[in-house]
């Protein structure tokens, strides 16, 4: 049974419009009753007018930008560009889409980091294999955000030993079949990795639903969580690819990895202690992709309006989503269902969220998700901020400040009065001037021209920033594991004799290579050539450290690159 959510609700103006009424809302009529002045800014197809040509950046447009337009310091995924946007004066929408692909970009792990964890599941199965358990064939099988793709630099690696009955690759070993049984070979194998110096120390959870190792790989320092026997994760991987690889390639991806980090920093993306994981938030996304009415009609181009989509999901589950009464489903085309009919109402918890298991009909994936109060609140926060930060921008182009004083008071919060052109002092009444132009009786003021707070319109801009940010501790971790990649510890405790070798790559990506001063690790590629490095396998020949000599591309250091069908 289909639940309408909008029902007795007021009617609201879609998302992707307030974008252009924000554009157009500078277009009222002056003073003297005369047509308002063509604007300069481009249209949504970015058509200049007749002759029109791209001002041309300052001096500090080469990357010496230490500050965005309001005095705010540039965040991390913006470091070293101008302006996003084209033309003086942009579409607002195509900015916001732009830095989402920006902010996906920087976030994405690297080569190095994918390779790396590549390793330590690699080194799990050496162990496992050196176990030489009786009758047994152990499997270290990875799901979770790796085998999607969609982790973050801080995510862990969730993976779960399958204890196969020897010789066979799916049925498992009637000796492991029990809870307990499980929860004994937990101990076991904790034991067995601090002895193979896996791990300095290992915490068995083995009273949990479905019980785990947590700990963190040595070399790598990278968080490990391993399960025994846990198949369902690994059905459920294969959904969320077939989702963001086939159902919606070019918008499911961005819009979750901007969803799992504004989690992530609050602490609200841990399933245990209340929080969202990556199934549910993929689900949440998929399901608003399918019953967006300008998608399924073909009126809306993913690809073009990632920005608006995020908003949209912050609107919809923060704002005007019915938890109490709906169920979401994604099966076929995706639907709406009673939550009650569907028997996933919880009377004593009748406010949580939940969302029917595509790979189990009975399974309700978010149950556990008991925070639901908190990140509901949160995601319409986060709303609200990106709107504050679109309008502050956009009166700050039209009026040179916003001319609301609380988006004032957000946008100049950090500034920094050294920073070009000091901002205008807050003041609980406007200068003449200024209300002369909020008044529409300012003749011979150009609006459309006035000048920036810091007066250079091609400093940088960002509206993500009013919502995420990436911790220093990230930063510096990131750094450290791509330093220990090229230092070749782990390689070394694998026997793996490798020279990384990305030109090739890079040649197919239409890159041409690195000058041979210039390291691998600050080589800077584009967004086309990262975004298609991120998508590749990587798998490496290994040869042991014994001195023989290595066959025609084995311990060469050759990258192999492999499609997905192969793997």
């Amino acid at each position: 049974m289909a639940v309408d959510t909008q029902s007795q609700r007021p009617p609201v103006r879609v998302t992707e419009d307030y974008i252009k009424l924000a554009e157009s809302s500078s277009d009222e009529d002056n003073s003297s009753g005369a047509a308002p002045a063509a604007s300069s800014q481009p249209s949504a197809n970015n058509k200049r007018k007749a002759g029109g040509s791209d001002p041309q950046p300052s001096s500090e447009a080469n990357g010496a930008y230490q500050k965005c337009y309001s005095g705010q310091p540039v965040p991390p995924w913006l470091i070293g560009m101008r302006r996003i946007g084209s033309g003086e004066k942009p579409d607002i929408n195509d900015m916001v889409n732009e830095e989402v692909a920006k902010f996906v970009d920087y976030i994405s792990p690297t080569p190095e980091e994918h390779q790396m964890r590549s390793w330590v599941i690699e080194r799990m199965q050496r162990i496992l294999d050196n176990m030489k358990m009786i009758a047994v064939t152990p499997v270290a099988k990875c799901f979770g955000s790796f085998e999607t793709r969609l982790y973050l630099p801080s995510s862990d690696i969730d993976m779960t030993i399958m204890l196969y009955r020897q010789g066979s690759t799916s049925k498992i070993s009637p000796s492991y079949q029990t809870k307990e049984s499980i929860r004994r070979y937990l101990y076991t194998l904790a034991k067995e990795l601090k002895r193979a110096g896996f791990c300095r120390s290992c915490e068995v959870i083995a009273n949990a639903r479905v019980p785990i190792i947590k700990t963190h790989e040595m070399i790598t320092g990278i968080a490990v969580d391993i399960s025994i026997n846990a198949d369902s994760g690994v059905q459920s991987a294969a959904m969320q690819r077939s989702f963001s690889e086939t159902a919606y390639p070019h918008s499911l991806r961005a819009v979750v990895l901007v969803i799992k980090q504004f989690l992530a920093q609050r602490s609200m993306n841990e399933v245990f202690t209340g929080g969202m994981g990556s199934y549910a938030i993929t689900l949440l996304v998929v399901s608003m992709l399918q019953m967006h009415p300008r998608i399924m009609s073909g009126g809306l181009d993913i690809a073009k309006n990632l920005g608006v989509l995020l908003i949209e999901f912050f609107e919809l589950y923060g704002k005007r989503f019915n938890y109490d009464a709906v169920c979401i489903s994604v099966r076929g085309k995706g639907q709406y269902l009673n939550k009650r009919s569907k028997g996933f109402l919880n009377l004593t918890q009748p406010y949580l969220l939940s969302i029917e298991d595509p790979c189990d009909e009975a399974n309700d994936v978010t149950k556990g998700t008991y925070g639901i109060n908190r990140i509901k609140q949160t995601f319409g926060g986060a709303y609200d901020l990106l709107n504050n930060s679109i309008f502050a921008y956009h009166q700050t182009r039209k009026f040179g400040e916003p001319i609301n004083d609380n988006l004032k008071r957000q946008a100049v919060a950090t500034s920094d009065s050294n920073y070009g052109q000091a901002p205008s002092p807050l003041s609980a009444k406007p200068s003449k001037k200024r209300q002369k132009t909020l008044d529409g009786k300012a003749k011979g003021v150009d609006k459309h021209n006035a000048p920036l707070f810091n007066n250079d319109p091609w400093a940088p801009v960002s509206f993500l920033s009013s919502i995420l940010t990436v911790d220093r501790r990230v930063i510096e971790s990131r750094a450290k594991l791509v330093s220990t990649f090229y230092q070749g510890t782990l390689q070394k405790a694998l026997g793996v004799q490798y020279q990384p070798q990305l030109t090739n790559l890079l040649k197919e990506a239409g890159i041409p290579p690195a000058p041979a001063a210039a390291s691998p690790v600050t080589a800077k590629t584009s967004d086309s050539a990262q975004a298609q490095i991120n998508k590749m396998d990587f798998k490496f020949s290994a040869a042991s450290g014994s001195g023989q000599k290595n066959a025609p591309g084995v311990g060469s250091g050759e990258v192999v690159v492999i499609s997905d069908d192969d793997c």
